[in-house]
């Protein structure tokens, strides 16, 4: 657990021993430290330096696992699909490529990108043979598709009747507010005009009511947009449990 110690002794290492066929290691097992202290440049810096240095193209595509995971952890998911990509398509061994399909599903999870995780996991689970896995993570996507929310269709709803659109999008506190709220100064608008009182019911209109009615729109929308990453955020949570006990 020492690791700005470890480090120390690895650039130790590296310095008096430039040219040892170790030094290669030393590299690797300092980007490990750097990543047990979080310091996600310096331990991708250390681990591509190994890969580059490393004589055995296997040790070097082993060595990509570490850089890919090293970049999910450091929320990089982008760039480390693009490492295991390479991985599944030039390496000659079945294993590496499961591996890298495993963790490119894995990094697609956390980007919320359901059709990239389907597919990953999906090719994964059938060239291991576990078909059945891969249909019933199919299965909780395909749930979290037809979950979603309609922004444009809670703020549609909420056009016609305020609050309409909250209740759509499950935030039944909220709607209930916009609906006594704007039902309520609805309500104050027309008896002012009723009355005659056309002054006073343009100052409410323009003041208060246009302002809340446009305000239950506009937070419809939003209220559905959260939903949906609510809903995302608990599918990957779910998905990862899932696949949690099928690392290669």
């Amino acid at each position: 657990g020492q690791y700005n110690e470890a480090v120390t002794e690895y650039k130790r290492f590296i310095f008096f021993h430039a040219d040892s066929n170790r030094t290669d290691s030393a590299f690797l097992k300092m980007g490990l430290a750097y990543r047990k202290m979080r310091n996600w440049h310096q331990a991708l810096d250390a681990i591509e330096t190994s890969i580059t240095m490393a004589d055995d193209p296997q040790v070097a595509e082993e060595r990509s696992f570490y850089l890919a995971t090293t970049m999910i952890a450091s929320k990089d998911y982008s760039l480390s699909k693009l490492e295991l990509i390479k991985l599944i398509d030039s390496s000659r061994s079945e294993q590496i490529r499961q591996k890298a399909l495993y963790f490119s599903g894995i990094a697609s999870v956390y980007n919320f990108d359901w059709n990239a995780t389907e597919k990953y996991f999906g090719d994964f689970y059938y060239k291991s043979d576990m078909e059945n896995r891969a249909k019933s993570l199919k299965s909780i996507l395909s749930e979290t598709r037809n979950s979603y929310k309609s922004p444009g269709t809670a703020k549609l709803l909420s056009i016609f009747i305020p609050g309409a659109g909250q209740f759509y999008a499950r935030n039944w506190r909220d709607g209930l507010n916009a609906f006594i709220l704007n039902g309520l100064l609805i309500g104050l608008t027309a008896s002012e005009v009723y009355r005659g009182n056309y002054d006073n019911a343009s100052l409410i209109f323009l003041l208060l009511t246009s302002r809340y009615y446009m305000g239950n729109i506009y937070h419809a929308g939003k209220d559905a947009e959260l939903y949906n990453e609510n809903l995302d955020r608990r599918t990957a949570e779910s998905i990862l449990r899932y696949v949690s006990s099928d690392e290669p």
